[in-house]
């Protein structure tokens, strides 16, 4: 028999964390109105932008899904004096990266690139972000690229049970309840004049902010900004209606694949803003639910009770209340016996105190996440990037990181109690009907209500 080592028969346990140091960072404003953060760090010779435009695929109007996401997409397939090629040799010549994406809240530019060429990229950058060429022949590529991926997502059962979860959640009528890339219907609407016309009405500096992050000289940079953006001109931009109220939901939902040998799982429930004050007390009971490898959930799932590889639970903290999600993918033959689990990991948040040994171990690792954001300049211009397009303060890692040296088990017990609730989970499951809903039945859920791979409502016969 091997003996244990001496080192391995007590389990670790947590220790002092050191103090989140985040860089210092200064704000300033150029005449065209963006803001401009920032943040020296000398460490190596790489520097980081991101500019966010304060408006994404959150405003979309629901006949046009899709068109925040395709804006940008069409911004570096040609600008200025150079075609999409020339731009991607050029960005090889330089080492440099540039990427562009938009999400629920915001649009984003990223550039990154050594300290010596980082000068001429952004000259690149100027040119998408001022100049782009917005070419048809362009748009016929990549709208048809796009048509293709939203035919695909229907055979990927993770995308489709984010679809159908959002379009349940928050309904069509909301601007979170329609995917981002948009839906092959919705893309048949789209026009190239549309994607103009987002350009022109949101892409201005006066809707966005810019971070600089890496080893630069402060004097030169602001001058060269001033230089390679002077044509960037502010203008006013129509503002977002407000999101209707949340709709009243089916609790349970399948999307039917007969034959599939595991079901994907998701329980969604309204959550809260990013501007909550329960934020950080939400981030320690989410890691102590589904947010690590060690917590509650993936035990039960995984571990205990061998239903999957891994299950996890999360916040989305949005511009508006966005959602509450745990989520696993099972056996077909587990799906009810995991699906009673999940609803009992979540219902014992309001049953079963909060451990010490979960709240060191929740708020070590929440830290460790805001030391780890703040470790490269990309990870730097990301995380002040999310400052700026949520108009946090400067010191927001500091402020989050305090919150969660303040809280308590009994905190997280009342924010369980108040945001937490199993019984107002809609279920969404893509998977056999025929195969797992005479077990969900069994579990006392009502008839499946059932959705097809685009989240649409089928009729039942």
């Amino acid at each position: 028999m091997i003996e244990t080592p001496a080192g391995m028969a007590t389990a670790p346990v947590v220790g002092p964390l050191p103090t989140v140091i985040p860089p210092q960072a200064t704000q300033s404003e150029l005449a065209s109105g963006l803001e401009v953060v920032l943040v020296p760090r000398q460490v190596a010779p790489i520097v980081s932008a991101a500019l966010m435009i304060r408006s994404g695929a959150g405003i979309d109007l629901p006949e046009k899904a899709g068109l925040a996401s395709l804006t940008a997409e069409m911004l570096d397939e040609g600008a200025g004096a150079r075609d999409a090629l020339g731009i991607a040799e050029e960005l090889e010549r330089l080492g440099a990266d540039l990427w562009l994406g938009s999400g629920r809240d915001g649009s984003q530019l990223s550039l990154q690139a050594p300290r010596e060429t980082f000068s001429e990229a952004l000259d690149i950058a100027a040119d998408v972000l001022i100049r782009p060429r917005l070419h048809a022949a362009d748009w016929e590529r990549v709208l048809s690229d796009r048509r293709t991926a939203c035919v695909q997502r229907r055979d990927q059962p993770e995308a489709v049970v984010s679809v159908v979860s959002d379009r349940v959640l928050f309904g069509d009528d909301h601007p979170y309840g329609r995917p981002a890339d948009g839906l092959e219907r919705t893309l048949e609407r789209l026009t190239l004049d549309d994607v103009r016309a987002f350009h022109a009405a949101h892409w201005r500096p006066n809707h966005a902010y810019l971070v600089v992050a890496g080893d630069f000289d402060e004097s030169a940079l602001r001058t060269r900004l001033d230089t390679v953006l002077a044509d960037w001109r502010p203008a006013p931009v129509p503002a977002a209606p407000p999101p209707p109220p949340w709709p009243k939901r089916p609790r349970l939902v399948i999307v039917d694949r007969p034959g599939a040998p595991q079901s994907v799982v998701r329980l969604v429930a309204p959550g809260t803003d990013r501007l909550s004050i329960d934020r950080s007390g939400l981030a320690m009971l989410n890691a102590i639910l589904g947010g690590s490898f060690t917590s509650r959930l993936n035990f039960n799932l995984r571990e205990k009770n061998g239903f999957t590889y891994g299950a996890s639970s999360s916040f989305a903290f949005l511009h508006h209340p966005g959602s509450f999600a745990a989520r696993s993918a099972v056996f077909a033959e587990s799906t009810a016996p995991a699906v009673r689990e999940m609803l009992a990991e979540i219902a014992g948040l309001r049953e079963r105190p909060v451990t010490a040994d979960e709240l060191a171990k929740a708020r070590a690792t929440l830290l460790m996440r805001v030391a780890e954001g703040l470790a490269t300049t990309g990870g730097i211009a990301a995380t002040f990037g999310e400052i700026g397009l949520y108009d946090l303060p400067l010191d927001e890692p500091l402020r989050f990181a305090a919150a969660l040296e303040r809280a308590t088990a009994e905190d997280l017990l009342a924010l369980a109690t108040r945001y937490i609730d199993p019984d107002a989970a809609s279920i969404v499951i893509v998977g056999d009907r025929a195969a797992i809903e005479p077990g969900l039945r069994e579990l006392g859920l009502p008839a499946a209500v059932v959705y097809d791979a685009d989240g649409d409502k089928i009729p039942i016969l």
